[in-house]
């Protein structure tokens, strides 16, 4: 195998590895690394003034470490210029092209850098890299270019990144569509490659098997209304009656929506049968999803919905809505797809799956998402197309 030097040029980045912002940029890192590449990152964190003096935004990561092996490299800037078009880009540019300079001076010159997100990352690398020559491969993740919450100076930006970039990739079908809409100079580039799966999601039951305890469902979100988790209490309330088996939904994660949410379990007296995790570090997802049993995805909108993937890594059977992500990632035998922001149908959808609980192979389900999803599946898909960005730029 060809050993490359990439260099991960992320838009956001967890500040340490039990951040959950951004850990599925790490994971691929740390893939590809293990796949025996040499990976760097260049990481700059955007922080608002309104986060000023609050506690959990103090702690910053380290400005330089060597992360598992990667050299990470990291730099804090305020978004001071929110109401000047391009104002927040600038400051975001200069620090990550110092921290670049920085990189090449102290690693050397990488051979492609893979840059996550246009926004503003993409476009960074889009200049720096054509300035010394060097392939760019551009991910694009964000949901706001669905929601169409950008204005017209960003959606320019994010077009120029995806035409400056060598490959552009969507992480599912469905937002490569999307983002051809919304860029339209970018409309037939995006390829698909899902996102990467760690491998501490494997087949595990604990208890899961214990057939004496209620069936548990769980939901792994930031609570916020995309992630259509009213829906999801709607439809947890009509179980009872179609199931011939206890339930328990299982909440983890938290947001600004968590106080309304728990307001409305009472509501519709399913309190006793609801429990809220709050946020769950990466690390600690694998044990609890061999705790579960159905994983529920009830989001309005998903680029690609990882946690899905992770579910099924792990065995465990997804009932999700078609929001634009689980549709790649839900397949035959691995659970059920509905159409979002429909509690009816979710509810039937659950019901189905909470009665066939006792026959799910959790086996066949696992083996089905590591052909897919696996550090070793989609590690390979990016070196052949980092191999081609090199191959065409040296032409």
């Amino acid at each position: 195998m060809t050993t490359l030097n990439i260099l991960f040029l992320p838009s956001w980045y967890p500040k340490h590895p039990s951040d959950i912002k951004g850990v599925f940029f790490r994971d691929q890192a740390l893939a590809l690394a293990e796949y025996g590449h040499k990976i760097g990152v260049v990481a700059v964190t955007m922080r608002s003034l309104r986060t000023l003096g609050h506690h959990d935004e103090d702690t910053a990561g380290p400005e330089y470490e060597v992360d598992e092996g990667i050299p990470t490299y990291r730099r804090q800037v305020w978004a001071a210029l929110p109401r000047i078009p391009y104002g927040n880009y600038w400051l975001w540019r200069r620090a990550a092209r110092g921290l670049l300079t920085q990189y090449v001076r102290e690693q050397g010159w990488p051979d492609v850098i893979h840059a996550h997100s246009a926004i503003y990352a993409g476009a960074v690398a889009a200049d720096w890299a054509r300035e010394h020559g060097i392939p760019v491969v551009l991910t694009e993740h964000r949901s706001g270019f669905a929601r169409g919450v950008y204005r017209s100076w960003q959606l320019k930006l994010a077009e120029e990144a995806a035409v400056g970039a060598d490959t552009c990739i969507a992480v599912s079908p469905e937002f490569g569509k999307t983002l051809g809409r919304q860029l339209p100079q970018s409309r037939g580039q995006w390829i698909w490659v899902p996102n990467v799966v760690a491998s501490r999601f494997h087949l595990f039951r604990s208890d899961a098997d214990d057939h004496q305890r209620p069936v548990r469902l769980l939901n792994l979100a930031s609570m916020v209304k995309i992630k259509g988790q009213m829906d999801l209490l709607d439809a947890f309330a009509r179980l009872p009656g179609s199931v011939s088996s206890p339930t328990e939904l299982w909440m983890g994660g938290d947001g600004p929506l968590r106080p309304e949410l728990e307001r409305r379990t009472r509501e519709l007296g399913i309190d006793r049968h609801v429990r809220f995790l709050k946020a769950v570090p990466p690390a600690e997802v694998p044990a609890l999803l061999a705790q579960v049993d159905i994983m529920v995805v009830s989001s309005h909108y998903e680029t690609f919905g990882v946690v899905a993937a992770e579910a099924l890594m792990a065995g465990v059977p997804v009932v999700a809505t078609r929001c634009g992500g689980p549709e790649c990632i839900v397949g035959e035998g691995d659970g059920r797809l509905v159409p979002s922001r429909d509690p009816q149908a979710l509810a039937s959808a659950m019901a189905e799956w909470v009665e066939r609980s006792n026959q799910i192979d959790h086996q066949a389900i696992s083996e089905r998402a590591k052909a897919r999803f696996s550090e070793g599946a989609v590690v390979k898909q990016l070196t052949a197309v980092y191999k081609d960005v090199c191959h065409r730029r040296s032409l």
